[in-house]
């Protein structure tokens, strides 16, 4: 059985809360649910970092955090481009 990646999980949700921290402009903002759907998609995203990772060293670490920053936006993107043409 292959352990928990504990590590990738909690970089990917770090790299989800650096891009909410980043780009709210506000308070308010920064406590909506789309920045916490962020987050939590963060952690997602680095969990499955985790199980196409190559070995544990550094630079599969940082790319679980680049990972959660970047991977939920992709992802909206794929989703739109998904959806029906209205018309």
């Amino acid at each position: 059985m292959i352990p928990f990646p504990t590590e990738f999980v909690v970089l990917g949700l770090l790299g989800g809360i650096a891009y909410v921290i980043l780009w709210s402009k506000g308070y308010e903002e920064l406590k909506s649910y789309a920045n916490f759907r962020h987050a939590v998609v963060g952690a997602i995203t680095g969990y499955v970092y985790s199980i196409l990772y190559s070995d544990y060293k550094f630079p599969n670490f940082m790319m679980a955090f680049i990972a959660g920053y970047m991977g939920p936006d992709f992802i909206q993107g794929l989703l739109e481009r998904m959806k029906p043409k209205g018309g």
